[in-house]
């Protein structure tokens, strides 16, 4: 075999090669383009409100970190009146979000830090949740947001629970979306006792049960470079 075939046969194959990396390459961008992910944006919301033996408190923060990712092809626009990759009424979602303990925040001095310890805030400092479920409420009306029951794991105080939450999807300004849901718990479902403050010698309680309502504002994710 001369050198100009040997040339000729490997060049063949390089160009063979290149061609299957760019293949390749192709599918690699293809499989990432699966799913299109929207993540948080500046302006959310979330509050936790309870009762007290001397007054209703809140506490309020506004971290919500995380993301929530559908798949390619699927596009959470209240203003149209189908929503593509909907089978039986199901959505494959997939949300994870985290909001610090310390994060929250109340008007009423020493609240804080006595939630913070009920919480146990330096051992557990966030509030996890994982979307299992997310199915949507129909007919949807173009125009109106966009209403789903969901289901999912809440960890708080490192404790697991399933949860249901009916949340709704809207627009908001500059291409925003806004996911807007509330849900009721009790402290003691996550290990929590509820907090009995020194400073009222024991005469001041707090009620078990508490409502997380927020506001999550979320926008498509730049594109990776």
């Amino acid at each position: 075999m001369s050198f100009t075939n040997t040339t000729s046969s490997f060049g063949a194959r390089f160009l063979t090669l290149a061609a299957l990396a760019g293949g390749l390459g192709f599918a690699v961008e293809s499989g990432a383009a699966d799913a299109v992910r929207y993540t948080t944006k500046f302006g959310s919301k979330v509050s936790i409100a309870g009762t007290s033996s001397i007054h209703a408190w809140t506490m309020d923060g506004q971290i919500i970190q995380g993301f929530f990712e559908v798949p390619a092809g699927v596009v959470l626009d209240p203003a149209q009146a189908n929503l593509a990759g909907v089978t039986d009424g199901k959505l494959n979602a997939k949300v994870e979000t985290m909001i610090p303990v310390r994060s929250l925040k109340s008007t009423h001095s020493g609240m804080d830090e006595v939630m913070q310890q009920a919480m146990n805030a330096e051992t557990h400092p966030k509030i996890q949740f994982s979307l299992t479920e997310m199915v949507l409420k129909g007919p949807h009306a173009a125009g109106t947001p966009l209403q789903f029951d969901t289901k999912g794991d809440l960890v708080v105080n490192g404790i697991t629970n399933k949860i249901s939450i009916p949340v709704s999807i809207e627009a908001a300004d500059k291409g925003k979306l806004k996911v807007v849901g509330m849900v009721p718990l009790k402290m003691t479902d996550f290990k929590v006792k509820p907090p009995a403050p020194a400073v009222g010698l024991g005469l001041i309680t707090t009620g078990d049960e508490v409502k997380i309502s927020f506001e999550w504002l979320i926008a498509l994710a730049a594109p990776a470079k």
